[in-house]
C-alpha cells in the first residue's frame, strides 16, 4: 500500500506540473499570467531559436546548416499565409478592414504578376529592375522591422494580463528600446566585420548595403562606443524600470525579454548568418503559435451563423495540417531544389523566370501583404484581439 500511495503520489505532481506549466488553459478561459502555458511561451515564443541556432552552431560541416535552412524556409513560407484565413474566411473581419484586404494585396498581386516585363528590359541594370532590387530591399528592411515589432507585441501582451503592470508597468518605449538598443552595433560593428558574406547576399541588396558598409569602414571607429552604450543602456534602462515596477515578479515579461535579448546579440557573437536564420526560424514560429492560440479561444465558443473559418476549425488538426504541411514542403523543397534535388538539370523557364525565381518573387510580395495586414490585424488596443489573449 505504502508503494502504492507513493507510485499515485508521484504520478499526480506529474499531472500538477503538466497541468500548472505545459497545458494552455481551455479555450474559453485565459492564462493569467502567460499567453498560452509557461512551456509554450518559452519554448515557442522566447527561446524558439535556440532550436537551430544551436544545431547550426553544432554541425560539423556546412550540409547540416543547409538542410536546417532549408527547414527554416519553410517554416517562413507557411507562417506568411497564417493570417490570410482570419483575414478572408472570417466576413467580419473582412468587412471591417475591406479596403486594407483589396486595395494592397491586388496592386502586390498585380507587380508579382508583371515581373518578367519588369525584368525583359536590359535585365536588373534597367530603371524597371532597379525599381524591383528596392523593393526587394525594402521587404528585407520591412522583415526585420516587422520580426522586432512582433516581438514588442509579445512584451505588450505580458504586460496587459498584469493588472499590476498596467498601473505601474514599464513605458512602451522602453520595452520598444531593450528590442532595438542592438542596431547600431550592427552597422557599425557586425556590417564591417561581415562585408564578404553580406555583399555575396545577392544583387538586389549589393548596391544598398556597400554603401552603407563604406561608410561604416569610415566612420565605424567612431561610432563603435556609442553603439555599444546605447546597447548596454537598452538592457540596463529596462532592467531598472522592471525592477522599480514590480521587482521583476513578472516572469513571462523576464523570460521574453532574456530569449529577446540574446538572440539580438547573437549577430555579435555567433555566426550572424546563422544568427539571423534563427532570427526568422523564432519569428515563423511565435506568428504561427500566436494564431493558433488566438483562433483557439476566439472560434471557441459557436455561432449562430459561423464564418467559413470557425467551420473549418471544428476540425483543427486536420485545418492547421493542410494550411501547414503543403507550404513547409514547398519552401524545403525550393531552397534544395537544384543543389541536392536534380542537380546539374537545366531549370524549366516560364515566361523567362526559373521555378526558383517566380516562388522568390512571389515570396517578397506575398510577405509585404503579411507585413502590411498584421500592422492592423493584431494591434493590441483593439477589444476583439485582447479578449481573445
Amino acid at each position: 500500500m505504502g508503494a502504492l500511495a507513493h507510485t499515485i503520489e508521484i504520478a499526480s505532481a506529474r499531472i500538477g506540473v503538466w497541468e500548472r506549466c505545459v497545458r494552455p488553459p481551455e479555450p474559453g478561459a485565459s492564462s493569467p499570467s502567460w499567453h498560452l502555458s509557461p512551456a509554450i511561451d518559452i519554448a515557442a515564443y522566447h527561446f524558439s531559436w535556440v532550436w537551430v541556432l544551436v544545431p547550426m552552431m553544432l554541425a560539423g560541416s556546412q550540409m547540416p546548416v543547409f538542410y536546417i535552412f532549408a527547414f527554416v524556409m519553410g517554416a517562413n513560407l507557411a507562417h506568411r499565409h497564417y493570417g490570410l484565413p482570419y483575414a478572408y474566411l472570417d466576413r467580419d473581419v473582412f468587412h471591417r478592414f475591406e479596403r486594407q484586404l483589396t486595395w494592397f494585396p491586388a496592386i502586390c498581386l498585380l507587380l508579382f504578376a508583371a515581373t518578367p516585363a519588369l525584368l525583359s528590359y536590359r535585365g536588373m541594370g534597367s530603371i524597371a529592375g532597379r525599381a524591383l532590387a528596392a523593393v526587394v530591399f525594402f521587404s528585407l528592411l520591412w522583415n526585420f522591422w516587422h520580426t522586432y515589432m512582433q516581438k514588442f507585441g509579445i512584451m505588450r501582451l505580458y504586460r496587459a494580463k498584469d493588472p499590476d503592470a498596467v498601473q505601474r508597468g514599464t513605458p512602451a518605449w522602453i520595452d520598444k528600446y531593450l528590442i532595438l538598443c542592438w542596431i547600431p552595433l550592427y552597422f557599425s560593428y557586425t556590417a564591417p566585420k561581415n562585408k564578404g558574406v553580406i555583399l555575396a547576399g545577392g544583387e538586389h541588396i549589393r548596391a544598398a548595403a556597400s554603401v552603407i558598409i563604406a561608410a561604416m569602414e569610415k566612420y565605424g571607429e567612431w561610432l563603435l562606443i556609442p553603439s555599444a552604450a546605447c546597447a548596454a543602456g537598452g538592457v540596463v534602462l529596462w532592467l531598472y524600470n522592471e525592477w522599480r515596477a514590480q521587482r521583476f515578479r513578472n516572469r513571462a515579461r523576464m523570460s521574453a525579454a532574456i530569449g529577446t535579448t540574446l538572440i539580438s546579440s547573437a549577430l555579435l557573437w555567433a555566426n550572424p548568418v546563422q544568427a539571423v536564420v534563427a532570427f526568422a526560424f523564432s519569428h515563423a514560429v511565435e506568428y504561427m503559435v500566436f494564431v493558433w492560440g488566438f483562433q483557439r479561444r476566439r472560434y471557441c465558443r459557436p455561432h449562430p451563423a459561423p464564418s467559413r473559418l470557425e467551420r473549418m476549425l471544428r476540425y483543427p488538426k486536420s485545418w492547421y495540417a493542410l494550411l501547414t504541411v503543403p507550404l513547409f514542403a514547398i519552401g524545403i523543397l525550393q531552397t534544395l531544389w537544384g543543389a541536392v534535388i536534380l542537380k546539374g538539370i537545366r531549370p524549366v523557364e516560364v515566361f523567362g523566370l526559373t521555378g526558383g525565381l517566380w516562388l522568390f518573387y512571389y515570396a517578397v510580395y506575398e510577405s509585404l501583404v503579411h507585413f502590411y495586414m498584421d500592422g492592423f490585424l493584431w494591434k493590441m488596443r483593439r477589444p476583439e484581439v485582447r479578449e481573445n489573449i
